[in-house]
């Protein structure tokens, strides 16, 4: 199927969709002249066909799939935030007519709503990190780029979301791009290795004039929103450069900076212009010109004390937002060159403040700090922001459920999120510059009767309040964790690369027991049993608190691959298990000598990394490295469910909600919840 979208302004027609050899029964579009639809269904075209669309446009025909989730069962998607690095912008973008906002996460580009951060669309046609994402003026078509130096072009108000073009810019890391107000141009900046900047056309890819001037990366860059068209660059050799056009060439170079240019920024109405750089100085220029015509000074009255991130400006273009290293942010009576409001974070500020990026999106007022959570300023409070929306900043690596409902994630960045209605609560940890629970990676958490247990890549196992949402204490572990499990009469086991499996309980540590192997993969049921994944076996053990013991009582041989997960049943008669070899086995704990469903369940095609039981123990789902999600019957082994391409990138954990809602969450940083009703 090749289907390639034109506008009617364009040679011809308005959408080509032409499938050879494929019986069709309509094509409800409208077709060149010279594209003939055979009487009995299939469709054929001349050889002349293909030169209508240049080399680009061919290959990025039929790539809408895969790039965002279709399936049905899809309830809610939440979205990562963006990962914020010290001394460097967090760029994102508003929408120019809907209160949204976009940014890139790892391989994403996710779309979030200001009003609702719950509603999300994740886009997922990158297969390197995302630097950078905007919408076009007219709001229909949204440029993406990558750290590898290509931009995509896809359709935002196009429910199939469709790729127009795929352009290879430069041989480097994209770090900014913007539109032309006609949607018709885009100028990418970064760091190419013969050339740093270009402006190209947004449906072929032609460059639009050579853009020089720089002699370092290029950090940002700006599009004149109205005529005459200019654009305006800015860089780490602390020079902006100013380019006429097009086709684009530069004009003149201004020195004025004397350190790194972070952001430079056009008014909406075209007739100012704003820099901004770590030497913690604003400039404004004639638009059209590209001269200097103001300048706020490091030493004025109410001027930021560190380095200078980012600007916006109002929708008016009669105020500038700034953001800083100094922990503030603050807005500008461009006419008077005052401060008119600042916004600080708190009596005592800490590292993760630091104020990385700033967006102004109607009414909204936006900034992203150190640690990646987005913050709504509100000028009427200017010392606290009126909301603060955070996720998770790399894979989402465990899930556990709460008795009300609500769930708890833990991510590879140390975060231990509560979830409730889709919007996150973060546990707060000591970390000055994440606020994260651990310093790294969460490797599992659990829920007992008084608190949240995570456990952590920096060997300690630390307690928290769902009252409080802080860290209330921590106990080291005695090697890398590699696996935890809970109980709801509060006891906890952490497994550990020492081959032991240590045990907790309010908050203290009870005693800690050898095992053949690494645990893997650990089940906790009550305080009766432990089944512990060791290899390729799943051994069981009776518990003895009161002795601080543990006794082997059954195993579970057959497995071909290295044990990565365990759960019980919740009516405990059963146990399932899946391993490193693809396949998902289910135990009888009355008679562990033959497996109930063995040799089955071996449709993923990668490892499985999570498996869960619904409520009623009659159906289980899995998770894979495969990016999979399947449905298994207990009572009908052949029966069976699949959800392609959950998680880009692999499933890590999934958790039951209720009867029919499942949530899972995988290497993309994403929250998935789906609706299961129909599969069952």
């Amino acid at each position: 199927c090749l289907a390639l979208h034109r506008s009617r302004r364009e040679r011809r027609g308005d959408l080509i969709l032409c499938r050879k050899c494929l019986p069709i029964t309509k094509i409800c579009i409208s077709l060149p002249r010279d594209i003939v639809v055979a009487s009995g269904g299939q469709c054929s075209y001349p050889r002349s066909f293909f030169s209508y669309f240049s080399t680009a446009q061919m290959a990025a025909a039929g790539d809408s799939s895969n790039c965002f989730i279709t399936d049905d069962k899809l309830v809610m998607h939440l979205s990562p935030n963006p990962i914020s690095e010290r001394g460097v912008p967090t760029t994102f973008y508003g929408h120019p007519k809907e209160p949204r906002v976009i940014y890139g996460a790892g391989n994403l580009v996710v779309v979030r709503s200001l009003e609702n951060p719950s509603d999300n669309f994740v886009y997922r046609g990158h297969n390197a990190t995302v630097t950078v994402a905007k919408f076009s003026p007219n709001g229909f078509w949204v440029a993406s780029a990558d750290e590898t130096g290509k931009c995509r072009v896809w359709s935002w108000d196009n429910p199939e979301h469709i790729l127009k073009i795929e352009v290879p810019v430069f041989a480097g890391r994209i770090v900014d791009l913007d539109w032309d107000p006609e949607s018709k141009r885009i100028v990418a900046v970064g760091e190419g290795k013969t050339f740093s900047a270009k402006c190209f056309m947004w449906d072929t890819g032609n460059g639009v004039g050579e853009m020089i001037g720089h002699s370092k990366r290029i950090t940002t860059c700006s599009y004149k929103p109205s005529r005459p068209f200019r654009i305006m660059t800015g860089g780490e050799d602390f020079k902006t450069v100013f380019f006429k056009g097009p086709p684009f060439a530069m004009d003149h170079s201004n020195t004025d900076h004397s350190k790194e240019v972070w952001s430079v920024r056009f008014s909406p109405d075209g007739n100012q212009l704003a820099s901004v750089s770590s030497d913690k100085q604003i400039i404004f220029y004639d638009s059209k010109e590209g001269t200097v015509s103001q300048t706020i000074a490091a030493d004025a009255a109410g001027m930021h004390t560190g380095s200078i991130m980012s600007c916006c400006w109002s929708p008016d273009s009669s105020k500038l937002l700034t953001v800083s290293m100094d922990k503030t942010a603050k807005i500008w009576d461009v006419g008077a060159g005052a401060v008119e409001c600042e916004f600080t974070f708190g009596d005592d500020p800490q590292l993760a403040d630091m104020q990385c990026g700033c967006e102004w999106v109607g009414d909204f007022l936006v900034s992203v700090n150190l640690a990646g959570e987005f913050l709504y300023l509100d000028p009427a409070n200017p010392a606290a922001p009126a909301n603060v929306v955070v996720g998770h900043q790399g894979p989402a690596s465990t899930i556990c459920t709460l008795p009300t409902g609500e769930f708890v994630t833990g991510g590879d960045s140390g975060q231990v999120l509560k979830w409730t209605d889709g919007v996150a609560t973060k546990i707060i940890g000591n970390d000055a510059a994440t606020r994260s629970t651990h310093g790294g990676k969460v490797v599992g958490v659990v829920s007992t009767p008084t608190s949240i247990v995570s456990v952590g890549w920096d060997d300690r196992v630390r307690f928290s309040s769902l009252d409080s949402m802080t860290v209330t204490s921590e106990l080291e572990t005695n090697g890398q964790p590699t696996s935890i499990a809970g109980s709801t009469t509060g006891l906890v086991a952490v497994g550990t690369t020492n081959n032991v499996v240590m045990f907790f309980k309010d908050d203290a540590f009870l005693f800690e027991a050898a095992v053949p192997d690494v645990p893997a993969a650990l089940a906790l049921l009550e305080e009766e049993e432990l089944i512990v994944g060791c290899g390729n076996d799943v051994l069981a053990f009776a518990l003895d608190l009161g002795n601080g013991a543990m006794t082997q009582s059954a195993s579970g041989d057959g497995h071909r691959g290295a044990i990565t997960t365990i759960a019980y049943s919740p009516d405990a008669a059963y146990v399932a298990v899946g391993d490193a070899n693809r396949e998902v086995k289910v135990w009888q704990r009355a008679d562990w000598s033959k497996a109930k469903v063995s040799g089955k369940w071996v449709f993923h095609t990668a490892a499985v990394k999570c498996v869960t039981w619904d409520p009623t123990s009659s159906f289980i789902v899995s998770g894979a490295q495969d990016e999979s999600v399947f449905i298994w019957n207990v009572n009908k082994v052949m029966k069976k469910r699949q959800i392609k391409n959950a998680h880009k990138g692999g499933v890590y954990s999934a958790a039951y909600l209720n009867e029919f809602t499942v949530a899972t969450t995988g290497h993309d940083g994403c929250v998935a919840l789906w609706n299961l009703e129909e599969s069952k």
